[in-house]
């Protein structure tokens, strides 16, 4: 894998962002700014700026694991002169391609299981600085697909091209994919719904990640105003999680 990402070469195109994308559609609003602070914990964290890969995930479905991802990484990639990629790796239940209006393959499930080229399957976004690399085709067995050693090499591909990558994983709990990547990758943010996430799920995600040798360096937490925020070395605030 020695060529570089085509996405400066694509043709132009009209996006049809999802409106939950509010660092897009709303960039001075209330929530985005939530995203903002989130980034720059998030970049406070690596203060030399070397390339950083990172996992994203919840303990059960839909928490907001999906549009976190997707409208942190917009908010990285307008912060300077960083270039971000997102990597759909929940081959199961795809969200990004459709957040970002584009299509959702060829893709990850094509590298790992066709030998695509990621260069010529990432996609450029409607922000300059983004790029997807979405799911792909549907597949049979995506445990088994994620689980091929081959990921070590394609994101070693990854972050010599990208100061961030961002990783959207299937739920922790649920699926093996998110423990089984988070040992590869450089931390873990663990997403969790104020009125939907138990205290002893959100222990139990945790547990999940550190087992399989993952480190989670914080956790975001959806669902009201006045809480969505990063909380740093993987401590979820008692007062945000319901009990």
């Amino acid at each position: 894998m020695t060529e570089d990402p085509k996405t400066a070469d694509q043709p132009a195109r009209e996006f049809v962002v999802d409106p939950r994308m509010v660092t897009f559609h709303d960039p001075h609003g209330y929530h985005a700014e939530q995203y903002r602070s989130f980034r720059t914990n998030l970049r406070a964290m690596n203060p030399t700026q070397e390339s950083r890969s990172l996992l994203f995930t919840s303990a059960a479905p839909d928490e907001g694991k999906s549009v976190t991802t997707a409208n942190v990484a917009m908010s990285l990639a307008e912060s300077g002169n960083l270039e971000v990629l997102i990597v759909d790796s929940d081959l199961r239940n795809p969200r990004q391609h459709s957040l970002l209006g584009l299509d959702r393959g060829p893709g990850l499930s094509d590298i790992l299981l066709d030998g695509k080229s990621p260069a010529d399957v990432i996609q450029a976004t409607v922000s300059d600085h983004l790029s997807l690399l979405p799911a792909g085709k549907e597949v049979e067995s995506p445990g088994e697909a994620m689980g091929s050693d081959y990921m070590g090499n394609l994101i070693a591909w990854f972050k010599r091209r990208y100061q961030y990558i961002l990783f959207d994983t299937p739920p922790c709990l649920t699926f093996a994919e998110a423990p089984d990547l988070s040992r590869l990758m450089d931390g873990c943010i663990l997403v969790v719904a104020l009125e939907g996430t138990t205290r002893i799920e959100a222990d139990q995600a945790l547990e999940v990640i550190a087992t399989a040798g993952g480190n989670v360096v914080g956790s975001f937490v959806t669902g009201s105003d006045s809480h969505e925020a990063l909380h740093m070395d993987g401590e979820e605030d008692p007062d945000d999680i319901s009990s």
